[in-house]
């Protein structure tokens, strides 16, 4: 006779094979291996949108700079901001207030990246007493759109306008300003008291 609460032996219990295993540890290492390559990317990425970021700045302290100096119409004397070549910028501006441009402060595109500028060396960028971006004569000129760029992972591009706006990855638009003819005069009904 039995006893009735003791269990028989399983005698067909399986566990986990080598097999199965290994293609458990191989769907982790593929899983694992294209996110670590999504987050290098992602980095990247972040990267030179921060060096563009930087550089941005660099303008707009370059601008306003021009701004409350108020300079005279040479070129000698308005803030300005040099690509020098393809890795290195310097701004030139007054930043400790007395009235006179500093010497030039040379900026390097962040290390251990292959981010470049895009075009010609060395490329100026003068801001007149308006902010206005101006070439080398004092003139107002355009400046072509510059580019940090990574062979691997893409390309920022930053704007700058005529009045010395700059934007990243934005076409800049110039919409003219139109006066147009004023509104009608209201018309009242007769028995409008007025």
């Amino acid at each position: 006779m039995k006893a009735p609460l003791t269990q028989k032996a399983l005698s067909n219990a399986a566990g986990v094979t080598v097999l199965e295993l290994l293609i458990v540890i191989m769907m982790i290492t593929v899983i694992s291996g294209f996110a670590l390559m999504q987050t290098v990317r992602v980095r990247q990425v972040m990267i030179r949108a921060n060096a563009a970021q930087e550089f941005v700045g660099y303008l707009e302290k370059a601008r306003l700079d021009s701004v409350r100096r108020r300079p005279l119409p040479t070129t000698a004397e308005m803030a300005q901001l040099s690509i020098v070549n393809a890795t290195y910028y310097s701004v030139t501006i007054d930043a400790n207030g007395d009235g006179a441009l500093d010497a030039p402060k040379v900026i390097g595109l962040p290390v251990n990246t292959d981010l470049q500028f895009n075009g010609t060396f060395p490329r100026t960028i003068y801001f007149d007493w308006r902010g206005r971006v101006v070439n080398s004569t004092g003139t107002i000129s355009p400046v072509s759109t510059i580019t940090i760029s990574s062979a691997a992972y893409g390309s920022t591009y930053i704007n700058v306008s005529d009045d010395g706006q700059a934007l990243i990855d934005a076409a800049i638009t110039s919409n003219a300003v139109t006066n147009t003819n004023p509104a009608p005069a209201p018309t009242f009904r007769d028995n409008t008291q007025y």
